[in-house]
């Protein structure tokens, strides 16, 4: 087994990045609903103005995790922090601790930045992953409800 290495995600990526979420999705039983391109990725994530940040683990050369995040501000606790929107753990290195690790390089780098706490969603019905997030000391907060408007 080869030493796991986590590092920030640059242009160069955007390629990879796609992939690994593309492989999300499809795991998710949600691959037909995905629509970005890695000129997506690129453009946005990592052009003049980035909407989001990523990090990469692999194993040796090849890449077998994802966080992507962004930074958002509460005007309710007065402090940044980050949103997870996306999350992805090979499925042949799920429970060797890569989601942990990831999670804790997410939580790194949002405190450097001066981030104070972190939210995500989770899929209805994806039990693993919420028992995955709670063990981190993430809880479910009843008072709120997302919805979302496509334009």
């Amino acid at each position: 087994m080869e030493t796991i290495t986590i590092r920030r995600a640059v242009r160069e990526d955007a390629a990879l990045v796609h992939r690994l979420l593309k492989d999300l999705a499809i795991t998710l039983g949600k691959g037909e609903v995905m629509t970005s391109t890695a000129a997506d990725i690129e453009r946005f994530g990592f052009g003049d103005d980035p909407r989001f940040e990523a990090l990469l683990a692999f194993e040796g050369r090849e890449a077998v995790g994802l966080a992507l995040y962004f930074f958002e501000f509460s005007t309710w606790r007065g402090r940044p922090g980050v949103y997870v929107q996306d999350m992805y753990v090979a499925p042949g290195m799920r429970g060797r601790g890569l989601g942990r690790d990831l999670m804790e390089a997410v939580i790194r780098h949002s405190r450097e930045r001066g981030g104070r706490y972190v939210k995500l969603s989770v899929y209805d019905g994806n039990e693993q992953a919420v028992g995955f997030y709670r063990s981190l000391g993430f809880e479910i907060c009843d008072d709120e409800q997302v919805l979302a408007l496509r334009h």
